[in-house]
Order: C-alpha cells, then structure tokens, then sequence
C-alpha cells in the first residue's frame, strides 16, 4: 500500500458520553504511527460501494497515550460518523491517511508562556491532545481552557480534565460554560460571548501577551467570534490557531469562479524521491486533474478547509479559490491547498 496510507487495527472503544467513542488503534504492519498532539487521521470509509473521507482529530498525545486515538460524535445529519459508531468494532482494520494537519504546539524550546484553549462541543478532541501535551513539556507555562457545552454530561473527558486540573491547579485553569446545567454541573458561565472573552484573556495572562498562543475548535460561530474579539484585542494572526472540519466554502468557491485559461500546464509533483509530471488546464485544479489521471493525492474535504493536501509551491504560480486553514505568512512561503488551486504559470513545481 502507498506509505500516505495506514491500515489500523482497533484496539479499544471507550465511551465517552452519550453520544461520542473514542477508538484506539495500532497498525497493522506492527510500526510506530508518528503525529503530532493536534492533528487529524482522515480515513477512507466506503458505504453502499461509495467512497468517503472524514477527517477526525487525534485526542490522544504522543509519548503520553500508548496508541493513538480519535474521537467521534454522533451527529443526525452525518452518515459516515453514524456508520463508524454503529459498526467499527475492537479487532476492525480500518485505512487511513498518514496523520496530517497543522492545528499543532510549536515544539521549540520557549521562556514560560500562555497558552489558551477555547472550545466548544467536540472541538474539545484535538485541544485535549495539545493540553497534555503542554502539561507535560512546558513545565513553566500556563494553561487556560474555556469549554462550551450543554452540560458534563455532553463533556468528553470530563474526569480527566478535572483530574488534570487538580493535580496542575498552579498552572492549568479549567472553565466550563454549560448552557444547560444540571444541579450537580461545576460551571463558572453559561454563555461566552464578545464582552466576556475580552474580561476573562487579560484576567488569565501571567505572562506577556505577545507570547501567548491560542488554540480554537469548535462550530463555525464560535470561532468567527473567537478571533474576531481576540483580533481586536490587539493578537496577531500568528498567535491563533484554528481547527475546522464543517465549514462549507462552496459559495466562496462559486463566487471566486473558475479561471478562462483552459491552457494545459506542466506540474511536476515530488514526494520523497518520486516525480511525476502532469499536464493540467489552467481551468482545473491540481487535485482534480490528479485524481482524473488515477493518481492518489492526499486529499479529505477538498474545500480549502482540513489542510489535508497542503503542499509547497517551490517554482510557478498557482491560484487558490479558497483559504480556511493557511496563514497569509505561510501561503507567502509557498504552501498552497492542491484541492482548491489551479495553475497560472507554464511551469509549476510541488512539493509534499
């Protein structure tokens, strides 16, 4: 099987509320599965002869957890998180794409720092992986996690993140918003909105605030208000970091159109050691045209939101129709989204 590709065997299926499993998995050929806290599996899922692909965030965290593990919420409208919770079972061999995704801690050496974790429903999964993560490297900085949800009944990991809180209290805060709490819930707020994000980041900055790095998971909403308020309160766009796998950029890409060129051009991807060359229409996207031809790109949402195909343009030019996941820095690097880029030059060399 192509390296990009894992086959995994499930090795546990913990329930975690009501309506979200976290599985657990090793590989089948025996290997390490090398990730990082934070990223994503995407796997290939076929139901009634139709192939699917879901990204699902990792919520365990290497050299923490002994296997890795993601966790799932049932969701009505969702057919494949349906088909996986009503049929993947311990012992299943599943096929996935290599870990991926950029929603990550930058692991160089830093002075103590904060670190913020803002989540809502299962936005929860990857900030779970990052905390730990940080408890355990950076000894000397401070974590401050705000959970959105109905109650802790619909709060995956719940004993664990107030066992963390406990055994961490001089440097991990825990704040629960429950919009619907039961008499038992320990909560400090019902609702985050604007007004009370802004009160509470200064109230939990120890250290300076141009250091701090905030980690964003949850529906589309509540992130737009995340980084509207924390954009306006003076952070950077390199300080926040957001994770998505529902945003529906269709309407973008139908208003951004679709380029008049229908001239071929020459992409030359490279991987590892091997290159290919692909004549592509300048009216297609590199993606399109690739799985056209029969070869596997690593590809899951292909709207320019999961960051799955992020390759780096090292000669040429393309042209995106959409953007969810990179930064105006990185796409100045070269880093572009194959599944939503077409190209504009003769020549166009990729790299992954």
């Amino acid at each position: 099987m192509d390296e990009r590709y894992l086959q995994l065997r499930i090795t546990a299926v913990k329930k975690e509320t009501i309506d979200t499993f976290t599985y657990r998995f090793e590989r089948t050929d025996g290997g390490p599965m090398e990730y990082k806290a934070g990223q994503f599996l995407t796997f290939i899922i076929f139901i009634h002869d139709t192939e699917y692909r879901r990204s699902y965030s990792l919520s365990s965290t290497p050299g923490v957890d002994e296997r890795p593990a993601v966790t799932i919420k049932w969701r009505e409208n969702g057919e494949v998180s349906r088909y996986i919770i009503k049929h993947w079972q311990i012992g299943d061999i599943v096929t996935s794409m290599a870990p991926s995704g950029r929603f990550t801690l930058d692991v160089t050496p830093h002075p103590p720092r904060d670190i913020f974790l803002l989540g809502a429903g299962s936005g929860i999964t990857p900030l779970y992986g990052i905390l730990r993560q940080v408890l355990r490297d950076e000894p000397g900085s401070k974590v401050t996690m705000i959970y959105s949800a109905k109650n802790e009944h619909h709060t995956p990991f719940h004993k664990e993140l107030r066992a963390l809180a406990a055994e961490h209290a001089s440097r991990f805060t825990l704040l629960f918003f429950f919009s619907e709490p039961t008499e038992e819930s320990e909560f400090t707020y019902r609702r985050i909105g604007n007004g009370l994000l802004e009160m509470l980041t200064p109230k939990h900055l120890a250290y300076d605030r141009k250091q701090a790095q905030f980690f964003i998971c949850g529906p589309l909403e509540y992130m737009r208000m995340c980084i509207f308020t924390l954009t306006f309160m003076g952070f950077t766009e390199e300080q926040l970091h957001k994770e998505n796998f529902t945003v529906n950029t269709q309407f973008l890409i139908q208003k951004a159109g679709t380029p008049i060129d229908s001239n071929p051009k020459q992409v030359v991807l490279t991987h590892a050691e091997n290159t290919l060359e692909l004549a592509v229409p300048g009216n297609q996207t590199i993606l399109q045209t690739a799985l056209n031809k029969g070869i596997t790109l690593p590809f899951s949402c292909r709207g320019g939101v999961c960051g799955a195909c992020t390759s780096r343009c090292t000669e040429g030019k393309v042209w995106m129709a959409a953007n969810e996941v990179l930064t105006d820095k990185e796409v100045a690097e070269g880093l572009i989204l194959t599944c939503v880029a077409y190209p504009v030059s003769e020549t166009v060399k990729i790299e992954w």
